[in-house]
């Protein structure tokens, strides 16, 4: 299995009491979806191996697993703090107003309001109180946030996001570049 092919789930954390069992962290808003996984794949130095999961019960915001052949607090740890993927087919297919941050990067994105393109998608920046799109438009970079109040359109046949666009904030990534433009007109080298 390849990593370019499965998407990070979450990680194993730690183990729990002394029997092998791990505990693991998901990565998701929604876990209802995974709790049935019988298969991870945890990432190795040499890529990612699989591992078969007897058991999966759970704990708290976690879960504790039980995985074939992991049968003692050592083997546990020798699991601890590594990055665990399912392929990306086992991923919930969502609905025309959600995606995947994985999935947009290279599609069109347009303002809601005024079918406009914007440009194309780079990347989903996921660093702050939510997350916000990289727009490539020409020779400039826009950043348009995403919060959850904002209504997005996802067109997955067409690989384009319409997203609301506050007023005034194009202006703010693009007036720079006018106004360079017009210095040079005024003050020529």
């Amino acid at each position: 299995m390849n990593i370019q092919d499965c998407f990070q789930l979450g990680k194993i954390t730690k183990p729990f009491r002394y029997f092998g069992e791990v505990v693991l962290w998901m990565d998701v808003d929604d876990t209802s979806p995974y709790k049935g996984i019988k298969m991870v794949w945890v990432e190795e130095r040499t890529g990612l191996i699989p591992y078969l999961i007897t058991k999966l019960k759970p704990h708290k915001d976690r879960f504790v697993a039980t995985i074939e052949g992991i049968d003692s607090e050592e083997k546990a740890k020798s699991l601890c703090g590594k990055n665990i993927y399912l392929p990306i087919n086992e991923l919930p297919k969502l609905d025309e107003n959600h995606f995947y941050f994985h999935e947009v990067e290279g599609w069109d994105v347009f303002d809601l309001k005024g079918d406009e393109c914007l440009g194309q998608i780079i990347r989903v920046l996921d660093h702050g109180p939510y997350p916000m799109l990289e727009v490539e438009n020409g020779n400039t970079d826009l950043i348009l946030p995403l919060p959850k109040d904002f209504k997005i359109l996802v067109d997955r046949e067409k690989k384009a996001l319409k997203v609301e666009v506050p007023d005034g904030l194009i202006e703010v990534f693009t007036s720079d570049e006018d106004e360079e433009a017009d210095d040079n007109e005024i003050f020529p080298h």
